[in-house]
């Protein structure tokens, strides 16, 4: 085994000597050093040896190794130096083509929002845009949720630690509606007006195929003199044709949320089955993209706003679920995935 051992450390320092770049050399470490290599099958074979023998010839393995090592890094440290003088002996050939960049594009949200922002503007609503930061007050009172309305339950709300700060405990938020808007901006613009708000809103809520606990929706509303409940269906439907087609289906059904009365849901016939039924649908074929109806009359007072002499509507949706259902898409989660290779195809 001393001839074999030998010989393995001379076949190695030849190659070794003569490798021209990296990846040669790293392929000579791998034939002699690797799992698999010359020497390591040669020591594998130390067990059949007489016992009186082991040790004179484990010392020589270890001499061999250390020897092809440090001829593996000696000659690695030489053809790095070799690399970085052709580089600065190189001539830049100005006449090349250079690398051309990759393109950067919007993400499908911010697609979706401005497509969303673009017909609502051609119905004469302003955008607006508002803290995710909020107070109780905005957040519920203004918007006709007592301290003990049972609709509090359903918010799944985030309280902000403020155990430090000057605010009260339990009265800092992370806002779980962009309806929050309608007390800033009705407090702050006398009517008519229409304006729409988009935005991020949190909840504490299980993640799934079409919910999340980060998502986006926008808020939109109109004051005026003679509003009428048919204005905001009207209103709905012409968002709905105008921007998932002519064609799609759609449906209403009556609610009840605290901050309008009456109210309704709005459901569209699912893109992504195309009304078979799937698990983003739940296997209904329908999904519920929009919630609204007239704006309460002490919702109105809460912001000074007389209620016998102007009306109006409120309507929001999910704009996570709207990109969902125009992209069909069949999980929510694919919108906050960094993967290039998904966001790529939009």
């Amino acid at each position: 085994m001393e001839h074999e051992l030998l010989k393995v450390k001379n076949d190695a320092s030849s190659l070794i000597i003569a490798a021209e770049d990296e990846k040669e050399l790293n392929e000579i470490k791998l034939d002699f050093l690797g799992r698999n290599g010359k020497l390591t099958q040669l020591l594998k074979r130390m067990k059949d040896l007489p016992e009186e023998r082991k040790p004179e010839i484990g010392r020589l393995a270890n001499e061999i190794i250390s020897t092809v090592e440090d001829l593996l890094a000696t000659r690695g440290e030489e053809l790095r130096g070799e690399k970085k003088e052709k580089i600065k002996r190189a001539v830049e050939d100005i006449t090349i083509p250079g690398v051309k960049p990759s393109l950067g594009h919007l993400h499908p949200m911010s697609q979706v929002l401005f497509d969303v922002i673009d017909v609502f503007k051609g119905l004469g609503f302003q955008a607006a845009d508002g803290p995710e930061i909020e107070t109780d007050r905005y957040n519920f009172e203004i918007l006709n949720f007592p301290k003990d309305h049972p609709a509090r339950d359903t918010q799944q709300t985030l309280f902000l630690d403020t155990r430090k700060s000057k605010a009260t405990s339990g009265e800092t938020i992370l806002r779980t509606h962009t309806s929050t808007m309608q007390g800033r901006i009705m407090e702050k613009i006398k009517p008519p007006f229409r304006v729409i708000v988009p935005g991020k809103v949190f909840r504490y809520e299980q993640t799934d195929a079409s919910h999340g606990f980060e998502f986006w929706q926008f808020e939109g509303y109109a004051v005026d003199k003679n509003i009428t409940f048919t204005n905001l269906m009207g209103t709905l439907d012409y968002f709905v044709r105008k921007f998932f087609g002519e064609e799609t289906k759609i449906k209403f059904t009556s609610h009840n949320f605290p901050f309008t009365e009456p109210s309704l849901e709005g459901y569209v016939s699912c893109v992504v089955c195309k009304g078979k039924g799937c698990s983003f649908c739940k296997q209904s074929g329908w999904v519920e993209v929009l919630g609204g109806g007239m704006i309460h009359p002490n919702v109105l007072r809460n912001v000074g706003i007389d209620p016998a002499e102007w009306q109006g509507f409120a309507f929001g949706t999910g704009l996570s679920r709207l990109v969902i259902l125009k992209y069909q898409m069949d999980d929510l989660r694919l919108l906050t995935n960094p993967d290039l290779r998904i966001l790529e195809q939009f």
